[in-house]
């Protein structure tokens, strides 16, 4: 699956509009809402939106004429194969009316010209996993992780060391278990998409 690795912004002037174009990668479609209310501006004429997350796809004009905005943004995204993205274009209106045609590719260049700013990366489904380890192992488990170039997402300490971690080589449990003289614990925690490397 192709998305974007982080939140892009980028911004273009037409005919004295301003149109701030935010991508956002998002693998839950539960949080797309409370992102869009973060990234959208109150005080902007417009705050267009589309996505794809998953098989959910959303095209919102948000008060510009049906079809001009949301639908071409969208299409902008379906074209590059791009999936778990949202993007906000938000408009501060110039003065200048664009018309149907004008607004359709201003919506479709902002979203393209920021998709040339985004970093596009291949992520895959990889499972989650949280290890308690006792602080005895710490510094070895540290190095492993590191040595092995997986993402640790959260490491958190009380009366043992917690990490929770991408996991895509489930054979690092069993050189734990050696290496802790199976002492350790561990949970999955479900998946989520992470980058290839």
């Amino acid at each position: 699956m192709k998305s974007i690795k982080t939140i892009t912004t980028h911004t273009l002037i037409i005919k004295k509009s301003e149109f701030i174009t935010t991508l956002i990668p998002c693998n839950d479609l539960d949080e797309a809402d409370d992102l869009i209310k973060d990234f959208a501006k109150t005080d902007a004429t417009h705050n267009c939106v589309a996505y794809i997350i998953g098989p959910h796809e959303k095209a919102n004009d948000d008060g510009e004429p049906s079809g001009t905005a949301g639908l071409p943004m969208l299409n902008v995204l379906k074209r590059q194969g791009l999936s778990n993205i949202i993007a906000i274009v938000t408009r501060y209106f110039g003065g200048i009316k664009l018309g149907a045609g004008g607004l359709t590719r201003a919506y479709t260049n902002a979203v393209a010209e920021a998709l040339k700013e985004a970093e596009i990366v291949e992520k895959e489904l990889v499972k989650k996993y949280r290890l308690d380890i006792d602080y005895h192992y710490a510094k070895k488990v540290d190095y492993l992780i590191k040595a092995r170039g997986y993402t640790l997402l959260d490491t958190t300490y009380d009366t043992q060391v917690h990490y929770t971690l991408f996991l895509p080589d489930e054979g690092f449990l069993d050189e734990l278990k050696d290496l802790t003289n199976n002492t350790f614990t561990f949970e999955n925690c479900g998946m989520d998409y992470m980058s290839v490397k």
